[in-house]
């Protein structure tokens, strides 16, 4: 699927997984939890109470056949799974995927969800049984075993559970006769159209219509509806699917993921998980779940390529050309041989994107190339179109970022004829001999060029980089740049990658190389009627909010410039307690999509109100009209340059989104002098940006690491003492306007020399035959002692880099 930017043309619809087989629910630590209080419960009787010791015995049941037996064992390892001491320890994924197994090789998986939902209900884990109960009557509605369940648990179980397994009826369905497989080619449709509210629609209806045997449908239509903050009554609704999708990746990763039979390190899938890897960023689960969801998508990458090739009645995936995928080893003794035969041999970096023209990777990231050394040759590989001319003169009012890049780099390989063959791609970089490929779209632009090219290993060191801010999964990709606060060496374990921390902030950002970005001041210019931009405060400036609606004489404006999708039920509930606790401030949003608007309207007035939490017949209205009329919405500005400016005529105080952080939106902000409180209490890479940033910048003191009542806390603190807001914002001005050198966080050329400091070590380590492994950048005293005017006036954004050192040689 492609998950893009608004303002980008549709692309294809979701991806099409390779298997749309049964879902089977998996291990949740939620029975871990429960069995801590209570593990006699099912355990009354033994005397062998050793995790280990049953987890190998169900292994040898379930190797003889005997899989009663092997059942039976493999759940009491589950359960005692937390009792094992750390040196005996086992992976309980595992064995839960083998209790399963027990079931599903004697077709039987019904009976064996209807155990673990009777297991959670016994526990008090009602909403576990529910969803357990709930499938395996959706794999079969007759089924005993859970029939049974249903009967024993009545009480706890939903009554509308019977319902939701059952198909809709033709009165209830605006599609009758089309299966839940067009269903969601329908949905797909919808989507790519920006229909948001219609594919969420026919996504759950093909889910349901499936018995949620469709896994893709359901993830979706979960997707949509936060697409449009759809979050139920109250946010019930999103809580019900954020666990749809932990349970979904369980129950795949339990199913479909397996360890390689020779490495413990790896580990093979059968079929990718039915949520994407992108959705994921944004929903609060275990970032664990996150990993596996692009593992599965990285593990069948290259097959998924190689499926878009085959005719709809072939039944097997044809077979590679020979020698591919590449072997890292078998380019290390001709690369060694190079390097000894000519010591100052260049250093050949590849960077691989759909995003060579107006996106924001390249917004953030062009003027890097400005900056690479004599010891590198850049080649840029690029897969998307350039952008229309009209665009660029009107739009763009003549900034050509592709152009510049192009001015600035040795090789600029326009490859959109091959995009939609990996294999050739592949081909045609690895004749370039590229030592080190880094990617630029991982699972941000999927769809925009063919899926696999990375695993078919067309470089012997491959990296991520920028644009998808998590791991790619992926064993084919050998390193990703972060930094450690964003990437805390204590999470290592989230990434299939080794990491390379840079110093300061792994995020490149080129704004204050930018003369088309025009610079934050500290005092604001005199406000127009009508609004001209870079004119007005914020205060007075009110998000262009009508003079009738909300606070006259605003105190203070508080903004999220992200997509609706980045929020969540906390979020807005921590943004309702700040606009109470600051009397007349409001709220800047975006209206991204405006068809979410009137669905965060409701919410707002559910959350202001009081209820049971569940019921909409208890709710009782609070302050809900006064807080949406504090709340306003600008239309989306396609010129970065006049959206970045946005910033600062409409923000006081920017207030992140958690787990998925504004990326391009804060240095926007940032740069606009406009500050960010962040929450810094999760554990995933999109959402330790900002933390990471204030850091550098000298802001930490808006960072909430104790998590959302400290974000309010920080927020209000802002809004109500004029000092501390003074300070603050003078201070991060402060920071975009050093010169000589330039402060660190703003400083490209810089970044690259330590950029490039991490590239040196990681082809180093591949010469001299050593695996992967982290690497700290440590700042050399040139890349330290900082940036000053001479070497960016040497290094222009249009200056031609080949002409440049061909000329320099030549002089040699």
């Amino acid at each position: 699927m492609t998950i893009d930017a608004p303002r980008s043309r549709p692309r294809r619809p979701f991806r099409r997984w390779l298997v749309l087989g049964v879902t089977i629910l998996s291990y949740s630590g939620m029975f871990v939890r429960a069995q801590q209080q209570s593990p006699q419960q099912s355990l009354s009787g033994d005397v062998l109470r050793d995790g280990p010791a049953y987890w190998q015995r169900g292994r040898d049941h379930f190797r003889d056949g005997r899989y009663d037996d092997a059942a039976t064992d493999l759940w009491k390892a589950v359960l005692l799974h937390t009792q094992t001491p750390p040196a005996q320890t086992y992976d309980v994924q595992d064995v839960f995927r083998l209790f399963l197994q027990c079931y599903v090789v004697r077709d039987r998986a019904a009976d064996g969800l209807a155990f673990v939902a009777g297991e959670s209900f016994r526990r008090g884990q009602d909403d576990m049984g529910r969803l357990y109960l709930q499938q395996a009557l959706g794999m079969d509605p007759r089924n005993d075993a859970a029939l049974l369940v249903q009967a024993e648990f009545g009480d706890a179980v939903d009554q509308s559970l019977s319902a939701s397994t059952t198909a809709p009826t033709s009165h209830d369905n605006p599609f009758p006769g089309q299966t839940p497989e067009q269903l969601y080619e329908v949905a797909s449709r919808q989507f790519s159209d920006k229909n948001y509210e219609a594919c969420a629609d026919v996504f759950e209806l093909s889910c349901q219509q499936s018995g949620r045997k469709i896994g893709p449908s359901c993830a979706n239509a979960v997707y949509c509806r936060n697409m449009l903050t759809d979050w139920g009554f109250n946010g019930t609704q999103f809580d019900r699917d954020m666990q749809t999708i932990a349970t979904l990746v369980r129950t795949e990763t339990a199913q479909y993921r397996f360890r390689h039979e020779t490495d413990a390190n790896q580990f093979v899938w059968q079929r990718a998980t039915s949520p994407h890897p992108h959705m994921m960023l944004g929903y609060p689960v275990d970032p664990l779940l996150k990993r596996y969801v692009a593992e599965s998508a990285a593990y069948l990458d290259e097959q998924m390529a190689r499926l878009a090739h085959t005719a709809p009645t072939e039944t097997a995936l044809p077979s590679l050309p020979p020698g591919l995928p590449y072997h890292v080893h078998d380019d290390r003794q001709r690369f060694a041989d190079e390097r000894a035969a000519d010591p100052h041999a260049k250093i050949r970096v590849g960077f691989v994107g759909s995003g060579f023209n107006s996106k924001a990777v390249l917004y953030l990231s062009q003027d890097m190339f400005r900056f690479f050394g004599r010891e590198f040759e850049i080649h840029v590989f690029s897969f998307g179109p350039r952008d229309h001319p009209m665009f660029i003169e009107r739009g763009m009012r003549g900034v050509d970022w592709r152009e510049r890049v192009k001015s600035n780099v040795h090789f600029f390989h326009d490859c959109q004829a091959m995009k939609l063959d990996h294999i050739k791609a592949a081909r045609f970089i690895h004749d370039q001999n590229i030592h080190i490929l880094i990617e630029w779209d991982g699972y941000a632009r999927q769809g925009e060029r063919a899926q696999g090219l990375f695993a078919l290993r067309p470089a012997p060191i491959q990296i991520l980089h920028q644009e998808y801010l998590g791991t790619s999964g992926a064993l084919y990709v050998d390193y990703l740049f972060t930094d450690q606060v964003s990437s805390p060496p204590s999470l290592q374990h989230l990434y299939t990658e080794k990491l390379i921390y840079l110093p300061n902030h792994f995020f490149s950002k080129g704004h204050a190389y930018q003369k088309e970005v025009r610079e934050p001041r500290y005092e604001y210019q005199p406000v127009t009627r009508p609004h001209q931009l870079g004119t007005g405060s914020p205060q007075e400036n009110r998000c262009l909010a009508p003079p009738d609606v909300g606070p006259t004489d605003v105190a203070f404006v508080y903004c999220n410039f992200n997509k609706f999708l980045k929020n969540n039920p906390e979020t807005v509930r921590g943004w309702i307690q700040i606009l109470r606790q600051v009397p007349d401030s409001i709220l800047c949003l975006l209206d991204n999509p405006r068809d979410g608007i009137p669905y965060l309207h409701k919410f707002i007035h559910e959350a202001a109100g009081t209820s049971d939490g569940n019921s909409p017949d208890s709710f009782q209205p609070g302050d809900g009209d006064d807080l949406v009329n504090r709340v306003h919405f600008l239309p989306w500005e396609p010129n970065p340059f006049d959206h970045q400016q946005r910033n600062r005529d409409f923000c006081n105080a920017m207030l992140d989104s958690h787990p998925y952080n504004g990326h391009t939106v804060a240095q926007d902000a940032l740069y606009a002098g406009v500050p960010i409180v962040t929450r810094s209490d999760g554990d995933d890479m999109s959402a330790r940006v900002t933390t990471s940033a204030n850091l550098v910048l000298g802001l930490s003191h808006l960072n909430a690491v104790h998590g959302p009542a400290q974000y309010v806390a920080i927020a209000v603190a802002l809004g109500t003492n004029a000092t501390l807001f003074r300070e603050t914002r003078e201070r991060l001005i402060g920071t975009a306007l050093q010169r000589n050198p330039m402060h660190p966080y703003w400083d490209v050329a810089r970044y690259v020399l330590n950029f490039e400091s991490g590239l040196r070590v990681v082809w180093e380590r591949f010469l001299r035959g050593q695996a992967p492994d982290h690497v700290v950048v440590e700042e050399t005293a040139d890349a330290a002692r900082g940036t000053y005017d001479d070497k960016i006036r040497a290094h222009p954004p249009q200056g031609n880099r080949a002409r440049r050192e061909r000329a320099a040689n030549d002089e040699l």
